[in-house]
């Protein structure tokens, strides 16, 4: 039996394959290798920790559990959930010993060039989300393994308007525009809460270099209006079906914010909030301003757009598509 090597280095970039590893379990002798955050000697900055839920739903799927390093000449195939050459993952002292392909995935919705930069270094192979994204013959699309679950979830009820934040205003920002006093007391929250008759959500990201969360919890309560209705969340364990319930979506441009889209949710993504990657061409974009009410109490249908930019969303089968390219290698 083929054996492969599937390295976990940051549970938010390797969510979203995680969801091929039932299959591939199943099809082929699969160890396990973790690196930097997924390594119980990381300490877990968020409210929930997520490594927990992944050891709980996969650790039983793997013939062997390592942690740090191991020998990786012995493997068919190589999978990493990053695609960075960063010193964090180490992956280049690992790919330097390797006898055999390696498929990474890119780190997310990136403007970054972490493809350039580690092609031939810590990759052979990188799986990009859609068609858009392949100019070179190592890139591989594949979509998001981890929305196809959201097919699931078509008919599920709305709950909440949901806003998912990137920098806050009280910490440094590589972004000209952050989720600061400006941004809560904006009057398209209060607008959008009276129109849909629901709650807001703040989810926030839980960040390595950062005290813990709960200063940004405070934060965001000291800065929010008092006749806004809103609850502040960190780790999900079930994000889909958070996306799911959401009647509209306010994002800066990130990974996760395909979700909504995938599920015709009406999404805004705040411009200079973010990188826009993917989103170069989304009509969603937006100064927090004028058409923002508009454009979220609209119904959408962004079907050509996916189509374009994830391959598999529509049809919510980008696991199958990622199994079926492994296949061909082995």
């Amino acid at each position: 039996m083929k054996r492969i090597l599937f390295i976990t280095s940051q549970y938010r970039a390797g969510e979203r394959i995680y969801p091929i590893l039932p299959q591939l379990c199943g099809k082929y002798s699969v160890d396990l290798l973790k690196v930097y955050q997924m390594n119980q000697k990381h300490k877990w900055v968020g409210d929930v920790d997520l490594r927990a839920a992944f050891d709980s739903k996969y650790l039983h799927m793997f013939n062997e559990v390592l942690e740090g390093n191991c020998d990786i000449s012995k493997y068919d195939l190589i999978i990493s959930d990053d695609n960075r050459n960063s010193h964090k993952t180490n992956f280049k002292k690992l790919y330097d010993t390797k006898g055999c392909d390696w498929l990474a995935c890119s780190h997310g919705n990136s403007d970054k060039p972490y493809f350039d930069e580690g092609l031939g270094v810590v990759f052979d192979k990188c799986f990009v989300f859609g068609d858009k994204d392949v100019n070179h013959n190592s890139k591989i699309a594949l979509g998001i393994p981890s929305n196809d679950t959201l097919g699931n979830y078509m008919d599920s009820d709305k709950k909440h308007i949901l806003v998912v934040v990137n920098f806050l205003g009280n910490r440094k920002s590589p972004f000209r525009i952050n989720f600061d006093e400006t941004f809560f007391k904006n009057p398209n929250l209060i607008r959008l809460q009276k129109h849909y008759g629901l709650p807001v959500v703040f989810k926030l990201k839980s960040r390595a270099d950062e005290r813990g969360y709960q200063h940004n919890v405070d934060y965001i309560k000291k800065v929010t209006p008092n006749e806004l209705e809103f609850s502040v969340i960190v780790d999900v364990e079930n994000d889909n079906k958070l996306i799911s319930e959401s009647v509209c979506v306010i994002s800066a441009p990130s990974t996760f914010a395909f979700k909504s889209i995938q599920l015709n949710i009406p999404t805004i993504l705040i411009k200079d909030s973010g990188q826009l990657g993917s989103f170069y061409d989304f009509d969603g974009v937006f100064n927090f301003g004028d058409g923002v009410f508009e454009y979220l109490t609209t119904n959408k249908d962004y079907t050509d757009w996916l189509n374009r930019t994830i391959a598999g969303s529509t049809t919510f089968t980008s696991t199958n598509l990622m199994i079926n390219y492994i296949d061909s290698l082995l």
